[in-house]
């Protein structure tokens, strides 16, 4: 019926699944070790249990279909929004100044455009204290720090406001994120931090939760 010539086909996700990696747990969430190495215990109510967004989680399926557009892959970095602004592209639609995301049509006919410098990958910002509604949109009061993800080419930080409990992994040498490095590559942490610095400003993440994310402790 010729529909393939005028149906472009987008597929992705909002986040990946555990499977029993980093401490055995299956689902959204996983155990993640103390820096003696033993593993933090599980609460029922999930508040106090640190745990990490690894690859796993973060790195999304994005598979795009665009008549005319010749079959590849794309090694440049990609964020979740940027599905939207490809989709208005791909139909001959403006894009609004307002959105974040940029469309990928270009790279896609050009694999040599750059990708991203960084992304972030994220539960909605929170200090301990302040209620959230992240697991089950019930109110409870959140009882340890949240943890960020910062992907910057082959690296990726796992930030985390609470001392000690930031993980750096080089990701061409250890995709499992098997070997936390962050002891013997600080400097490169604290350089991946400040992309987090970089993307609190832009998107004018309140002062209150701004501040205590802005220094990074061994």
């Amino acid at each position: 019926m010729g529909l393939m010539d005028n149906t472009a086909i987008v597929f992705t996700s909002d986040h990946g699944f555990y499977f029993g990696e980093h401490g055995g747990r299956f689902g959204k969430m996983t155990f993640a070790k103390k820096p003696d190495g033993s593993l933090y215990h599980f609460d029922k109510n999930f508040e106090r249990e640190h745990s990490p967004l690894y690859e796993e989680l973060v790195a999304l399926p994005l598979i795009i279909y665009v008549p005319g557009v010749t079959p590849g892959t794309y090694k440049g970095l990609t964020s979740a929004i940027d599905p939207m602004p490809t989709v208005l592209d791909i139909l001959g639609q403006e894009i609004p100044g307002w959105v974040d995301g940029r469309s990928l049509l270009p790279a896609m006919r050009d694999s040599s455009i750059s990708g991203r410098d960084f992304t972030i990958s994220t539960i909605p910002f929170a200090n301990p204290g302040d209620r959230v509604r992240s697991v089950d949109n019930v109110s409870r009061p959140l009882t340890a720090g949240l943890v960020t993800t910062i992907t910057a080419g082959e690296w990726s930080l796992l930030y985390s406001v609470e001392p000690g409990m930031s993980e750096l992994y080089n990701l061409s040498t250890d995709p499992r994120q098997e070997n936390n490095i962050i002891s013997k590559e600080f400097d490169k942490a604290k350089d991946i931090h400040e992309y987090l610095i970089k993307f609190m400003r832009e998107t004018n993440v309140p002062s209150g939760l701004m501040k205590p994310r802005m220094e990074l402790s061994l």
